[in-house]
């Protein structure tokens, strides 16, 4: 029996010191984890540290931050915990049923655990309207709302069972929707296009394992996009051409991207996927449409397919209404850096895409900036600032953060005017809703 036991010593302690081997040598490849971890240095030595409990604190994160196998033992746990258990490890993620998965703001949108109120929808949808009219008629600017499918409304049979238990007649995306239809709001609504088609369409609409649209949803609504733009615009644009239609068992590009997160061991079963092939055709010699777009990530499938480079001269996107791409993608840059008025003005096109009704804040402040800019008469924004400016320490505030944010002054005090209007808006909501 002694020969048992000091095999299995021998053979534990190899086990720890394969660990120091590997992560000295890196004799076997780890495939590396999806995301973000950054990683700890080992702390300079001070007795102050010492003393503080500090440098034992960090000395030990960096440990466990460099200790051989790390991404296979974080994929382990990761596929443990999620197989037996149902607990993803990843950022504001749900496992739902039949391995359907969800980010949470998607069930809280389906759900209207998030509505912000009636007085705040209508206060947008009033704003819309002016700047809607106001642009075309005497700009000649086409503005249009598209509200992209959701999740949560698109597979509400996943959503577990726990969440179903607290849900509002009311959800900022069908309020907006009615509210538009009502005040003669320009929109396309895809969310219920594909409600329309989920019965019937062969094809997979929206991924099991991904946060967005499928590329072949993507393509789709890219296509009726342009399709809108050409009549309402009375202009040729160049035409999507079809040249073939894979379908294949993996998920690609961002069909997966809420697994790819989860840094799982195993890929989670799904349904076959399609992913289209075209190109673009443009005979015309008029120029591209330029567009302004706001919204949210749904932005970048169209960005990444062609849509946006083949159907317009410019590729503006203002990201939650704060980045501003593609210059972002060489050095930061935000609308609080940019001529605001002169950027709108030069478009045809201004769309507001968005998730959810904007999960209630419908174009993420770009409705409240323009109007404050365009409107000629009062407005709530305009005395907010008027306020500040008799408020010496405010402005204080004011510039700091916007030193901080590198955003104008000016700049700076429009968002905390909008910040504050718009809470005054979602209480008037909250008293209604008592």
């Amino acid at each position: 029996m002694t020969w048992i036991k000091n095999t299995l010593l021998m053979l534990l302690l190899g086990l720890l010191a394969f660990g120091s081997i590997q992560k000295r040598f890196g004799i076997i490849g780890s495939k590396s984890l999806n995301g973000v971890f950054p990683v700890t240095e080992i702390p300079v030595f001070s007795c102050s540290t010492w003393m503080a409990g500090a440098y034992q604190d960090q000395f030990r994160a960096s440990l466990e931050d460099s200790i051989g196998f790390k991404q296979d033992l974080v994929r382990l746990y990761n596929q443990v915990d999620y197989s037996f258990f149902s607990v993803p490890h990843a950022s504001k993620i749900v496992a739902g049923k039949n391995g359907y998965l969800f980010a949470d703001m998607y069930i809280n949108g389906y759900l209207g655990n998030d509505f912000v109120g009636k007085p705040f929808i209508n206060d947008k949808i009033e704003a819309l309207k002016f700047l809607q009219d106001y642009l075309w008629i005497d700009r000649g600017i086409l503005v249009l709302v598209v509200f992209t499918p959701a999740k949560g409304y698109y597979y509400p049979e996943y959503i577990p069972d726990r969440f179903l238990k607290k849900r509002n007649d009311l959800t900022n995306y069908g309020y907006y929707l009615q509210r538009c239809r009502e005040a003669g709001i320009n929109y396309i609504d895809f969310n219920q296009w594909f409600l329309d088609l989920k019965d019937t369409s062969q094809n997979m609409l929206y991924p099991k394992t991904g946060i967005h649209w499928s590329s072949y949803g993507a393509y789709l609504c890219g296509d009726s996009l342009r399709r809108y733009l050409e009549v309402r615009l009375n202009r040729e644009l160049p035409h999507m051409i079809t040249d073939s239609i894979e379908i294949v068992k993996e998920a690609r590009d961002e069909d997966d991207d809420i697994a790819r997160t989860m840094n799982l061991i195993w890929e989670i079963p799904h349904p076959l996927m399609t992913y289209p092939k075209f190109h673009f055709t443009y005979d015309s010699v008029q120029a591209k449409p330029a567009a302004l777009f706001v919204g949210d990530s749904f932005y970048w499938q169209w960005y990444n397919n062609g849509v946006i480079e083949n159907t317009f001269r410019n590729k503006e996107f203002w990201y939650y209404n704060t980045d501003v791409y593609p210059d972002h993608f060489s050095a930061t840059k935000n609308v609080g850096q940019i001529d605001y008025v002169e950027s709108i003005l030069k478009q045809n096109v201004i769309i507001l895409l968005q998730a959810n009704g904007g999960y209630g804040e419908l174009g993420y402040g770009w409705i409240d900036m323009a109007y404050h800019y365009f409107y000629p008469g009062k407005s709530r924004t305009k005395e907010i600032e008027q306020q500040m400016l008799t408020n010496p320490q405010w402005m204080e505030q004011i510039a700091a953060k916007a030193k901080e944010r590198n955003f104008s002054t000016e700049h700076m005090m429009l968002v905390d005017a909008v910040y504050t209007m718009n809470q005054e808006l979602r209480n008037q909501g909250l008293e209604q809703h008592k």
